[in-house]
């Protein structure tokens, strides 16, 4: 039986024996299509066109779908079996989709541990990055980013460890080496370089991604007392992950801190410059923080780097939200409250589709500026002056961003206010252990592609970071990719890297009752 994939990156034909999920098909070919749930029947957003030898509608999709869009051939692929041949209409590619790959770079010393060409790589949860170098010269040749393709094993890490141990390990590792490759692939093609001439190949990630990445059991990592196994730190060949790259050519794997503080974080610091503001006793205490579906973030200050990851989940990252998206064309990307209007910001300029991070942190803190959310996080629908944009979606309120078909659920609050909760507490978690105070920090670090497109402001507004650290944050872009370009262009800070994640203290959140108090605090609004 055969599957006919049309659109996206052109056609494609799939054969298969048994009736199957498409959900299923796409997941084990790492096909991109966004299924933030890991084809669980939740998230509702893995629409596709189908047509041939399908499974009849569920009742839930007659309920779901309009009736222009049945006729139109559209199907949930989480809850459509392939029972013989048959032809998908993928999503356009998301070309158009805005992933940071750069940051600020400080100086440092080129001293690569190969010669030629080299390429590092950013697995990041959602995103991929990449950067390729003339090594010798250390001139940037090409950058590339898509989605991270194991994203239709599920949005965040919990879930993919889950299929992991659930035995689709496998089918992780082949999903993101083959997204690097073809990513690697597509880089070279732009700068006129041979796939085949790459000597050198640095990826970075969380700990979790790198597991799945090399095919290792992520059992230690997965349940308590979450020891990690494997700390990383280490050169592999290329073969040993399958990347059709030169002769020879090996991979640098950077240095983990612990089971969620990962070797993305280590970069990000190199980027950031904190192994030297380690030596200089002096240095005002500084915190980074990488929001994304994890919250990973460290604390630099007197002398001692403290650690710690909080699960954020993907709401930041337009996941599991109702109309959440990547930050693409057709994603609300900026919120103002300004003369008593409510203005949106659209990338491309055209309509309204949904949210991206940045414009879910803005329209949340819009709807709290006007009284549309309580301290709570209630929608009122009622006392304000937006009361003709309460609307009902799913049986719960819903707020419609004024000027777009775009809502915000009550559902969305929730999880905008677990999340932005757990990262606060995080931050303010770290400066307890090292015995400061939200005053004491002299500067907060936000990296990471979502982390270049936040509004400060929005974000202290929500409580997504504390009081009067708004003026205090500086947005460096993608330090985890930064990191890693530095790492293959020079020895010397590869050695250093292993260095500082050596010397990092982790603080356990999972069993900090510090956390949990401050936790429970800041789940307010304004409060």
């Amino acid at each position: 039986m055969k599957l006919e994939l049309a659109g996206g990156a052109g056609r494609t034909i799939l054969e298969y024996d048994t009736p199957v999920l498409l959900s299923t098909i796409f997941a084990r070919q790492g096909i991109p299509v966004e299924m933030p749930c890991g084809g669980r029947q939740r998230c509702l957003k893995c629409r596709v066109k189908a047509s041939g030898e399908l499974s009849p509608l569920t009742q839930r999709e007659r309920e779901l779908l309009t009736p222009e869009e049945i006729a139109a051939g559209v199907r949930f692929a989480c809850m459509t079996e392939l029972r013989g041949d048959a032809r998908v209409e993928l999503p356009a590619a998301s070309a158009s989709q805005r992933i940071v790959t750069a940051g600020s770079m400080p100086d440092f010393p080129l001293c690569p541990w190969e010669r030629g060409v080299g390429a590092a790589v950013d697995i990041g949860t959602t995103t991929l990055a990449l950067y390729l170098y003339d090594l010798e010269k250390g001139r940037l040749l090409a950058t590339g980013s898509e989605r991270n393709p194991q994203a239709v094993f599920g949005a965040d890490v919990i879930s993919r460890l889950e299929k992991a141990l659930a035995g689709e390990g496998e089918a992780l590792a082949a999903s993101i080496r083959g997204g690097i490759a073809r990513l690697l692939g597509e880089s070279c093609a732009q700068a006129a370089v041979e796939r085949e001439a790459v000597k050198a190949l640095v990826l970075t990630g969380n700990t979790a991604m790198l597991y799945l990445l090399c095919g290792q059991n992520p059992a230690s990592i997965a349940a308590a007392p979450f020891r990690q196994d494997r700390y990383f730190g280490e050169f592999l060949p290329a073969s040993a992950l399958g990347m059709p790259l030169a002769e020879g050519a090996r991979i640098y794997l950077p240095r983990c801190m612990s089971a969620y503080v990962g070797g993305d974080i280590t970069t990000a610091l190199m980027a950031a410059g904190f192994d030297r503001k380690l030596e200089i006793a002096a240095s005002e205490p500084e915190l980074l923080v990488d929001i994304g579906t994890n919250g990973e973030m460290a604390l630099a200050a007197g002398g001692r780097l403290l650690c710690c990851s909080t699960a954020a989940g993907p709401a930041f990252e337009g996941a599991g939200i109702y109309q959440g998206m990547n930050a693409m064309e057709g994603a609300v990307s900026r919120v103002a409250l300004a003369d008593g209007e409510i203005r949106c910001e659209v990338i491309g300029g055209g309509e309204a589709k949904g949210l991206c991070g940045s414009g879910i942190v803005d329209a949340v803190a819009v709807m709290v500026k006007a009284g549309i959310l309580d301290e709570t996080g209630l929608i009122n629908e009622e006392g304000h002056a937006f009361e003709a944009y309460i609307t009902e979606e799913d049986d719960q309120p819903a707020f419609r961003l004024p000027g777009t078909g775009v809502i915000l659920t009550q559902q969305d609050i929730r999880a905008v206010q677990l999340a932005k909760s757990a990262v606060c507490a995080g931050m303010l978690t770290l400066m307890g252990e090292a015995g400061m105070k939200p005053e004491d920090i002299g500067r907060l670090t936000i990296a990471g592609g979502f982390g270049a497109f936040i509004d400060a402001n929005a974000a202290e507004t929500i409580g997504l970071i504390p009081p009067g650290f708004a003026a205090k944050a500086v947005a460096v872009g993608n330090a985890a990719g930064t990191g890693a370009s530095m790492t293959l262009l020079s020895e010397e800070i590869r050695r250093r890297s292993e260095a500082l994640a050596r010397r990092a203290e982790t603080v356990e959140l999972s069993t900090s009752p510090r956390f949990m108090e401050y936790y429970v605090e800041n789940m307010l609004f304004g409060g």
